[in-house]
């Protein structure tokens, strides 16, 4: 999502087709008819474009359901603010929905040109002279491909140069996942119907979205109790309210202390990363353990972290018997551990035993997850806050499914996992999804591209352990975090190509990204 809502809205519901007609159901229960509902859809639609640009001439094309009948609310205002607009009809007019058919009969009584269009490869003709192209064809309520007259006018769409804006989602998509059914609308800007939908959010689908907006309906409170979302998607309000306050007579023992465990030969810059973004997220205090052998690197990268070298073979660390690290335990917050950290039984071992002793807050990544595989009923048993920041390769074997499964099913597949260990759990990737203990799920809406390179996951354990350490409850520190983690990536990437961004580059960018967020609030 490249759009922004300004309002003080906290987090948007994020709801399938079925709950999206539970919210319509139960407005017109409620007392709302039908018509006012589409009415006040089509109206901030339509204000929405005006505000954003000054178009000369629109076309509107219009579908058989409620998605077209939003779309003459559109045409019939901006034909009211003087803008040139043409519908075309994709379909018999008695084939309109009744309520379809109301905003129909409004826009002709306007004023308002309507075009049957028998044949739909004719469409690109109609598009001539056009600086807008407002598709209404299908909304949150399609389920099969498209095929006949609208296939055709979707590839009229596609090939035609002019800017397309997509109500609610463009048409050719299911609202429920990422999936593609077949020929979709390739939307310039998609505005959402007062909540987002998974395809929205989801790859490949969200890729066909162009930028999205969500723009108000007029639904009664009351229409949304009872209504489940299938998950939450959080805005700037809201991540301000999650970061933690900064006392003016601090010290770094207030800000809290953050103890890394991390690193192994080939993989020390995995733990700089991970320090130097705790430190940069307002961190008072970073200690380092890892192998001793890595411990003049570490140093020399590292002056503002205090290090413990750690009884080492092979490269990675060994055993965690040393008298310094056992007094950083006491003194720590926030444990990390995990990243570099390698896969050796020896490691496992020792990121069990440390997990299982110890009560406080830990985020554990990578590694550290791996060390679970075998034994992932473990994780429920162990003590303390516990955040897991795993992507789909490392959660999979925690549940016996492939990384393709995950991934493909990530909202339902962290909801299971989050909630059946009662363990607040980030499943990166594209989109980030982060499960919580009592079921809900949120999924970021921040990131791009630029994110898919080695070390931007130990930024973020580095962050959501920085958090954590300033005293941000756990829920908050993963979900603050990675929204702005991904905001560091957009960030970055709107004076440069994303492509080029490296982790460092994300550390860099946060006391910049995070006096950003400190102003939403």
């Amino acid at each position: 999502m490249n759009e922004r809502d300004a309002s003080p809205c906290i987090e948007r519901l994020l709801l399938t087709a079925a709950g999206q007609r539970a919210v319509d159901v139960a407005s017109i229960e409620a007392g709302v008819p039908s018509v006012e509902l589409m009415e006040s859809a089509g109206r901030s639609a339509a204000a929405w474009i005006l505000d954003r640009w000054s178009p000369q001439r629109v076309v509107v094309l219009i579908g058989p359901g409620g998605n077209g009948g939003d779309g003459l609310v559109v045409a019939r205002r901006l034909l009211g603010e003087g803008v040139d607009v043409r519908v075309l009809l994709l379909q018999p007019a008695e084939a309109l929905g009744e309520t379809s058919a109301v905003m129909l009969d409004r826009f002709e009584r306007a004023g308002g040109r309507v075009t049957a269009v028998d044949d739909a490869s004719q469409v690109d003709r109609y598009l001539e002279g056009a600086d807008r192209i407002v598709d209404a064809l299908f909304g949150s309520g399609l389920d099969r491909p498209l095929e006949g007259t609208y296939r055709k006018a979707v590839e009229c769409l596609n090939a035609s140069p002019v800017p397309v804006v997509s109500l609610d989602l463009p048409s050719g998509l299911a609202s429920d996942g990422g999936e593609l059914l077949g020929a979709t609308v390739r939307a310039d800007v998609t505005l959402a119907m007062a909540f987002l939908k998974p395809a929205h959010l989801l790859y490949p689908a969200r890729s066909l979205c162009g930028n999205v907006a969500v723009t108000s309906v007029d639904y009664p409170t009351q229409s949304l109790e009872g209504i489940e979302p299938i998950a939450r998607v959080p805005e700037p309000s809201g991540i301000a309210q999650r970061l933690p306050e900064r006392r003016p007579d601090g010290h770094k023992g207030t800000f809290g202390r953050v103890l890394v465990v991390a690193g192994s030969v080939g993989m020390s810059g995995a733990a700089i990363l991970c320090c130097r973004a705790a430190l940069r997220v307002g961190t008072g205090l970073v200690t380092l353990a890892a192998p001793a052998q890595l411990n003049p690197v570490l140093e020399a990268a590292l002056p503002e972290v205090i290090t413990i070298p750690l009884p080492d073979g092979d490269g990675h660390i060994e055993r965690l018997d040393d008298v310094r690290f056992e007094e950083a335990i006491e003194r720590a917050d926030v444990l990390a551990i995990g990243p570099g950290l390698s896969r050796a039984t020896e490691a496992a071992e020792a990121v069990r035993d440390l997990v299982k002793r110890c009560d406080g807050s830990i985020v554990l990544d990578a590694d550290g997850v791996a060390a679970y595989w075998s034994c992932p009923e473990e994780l429920a048993a162990a003590g303390g806050d516990l955040v897991l920041t795993p992507h789909p390769g490392e959660l999979g074997p925690l549940l016996g499914l492939s990384p393709e499964a995950v991934a493909a099913d990530r909202i339902q597949v962290v909801r299971r996992f989050a909630s059946g260990h009662r363990r607040v759990t980030v499943l990166k990737g594209a989109p980030t999804a982060i499960g919580l203990p009592e079921g809900s799920v949120f999924v970021n809406p921040t990131g791009n591209e630029g994110l898919g390179t080695g070390g931007t996951g130990d930024v973020l354990t580095g962050m959501i352990a920085g958090f954590l350490a300033g005293s941000a409850p756990p829920a908050d520190a993963a979900i603050l975090s990675a929204y702005v983690h991904g905001l560091a990536a957009e960030t970055f990437a709107r004076d440069r190509a994303a492509r080029s961004l490296i982790a460092s580059d994300l550390i860099e960018l946060l006391p910049t990204v995070l006096h950003e967020v400190a102003s939403w609030s």
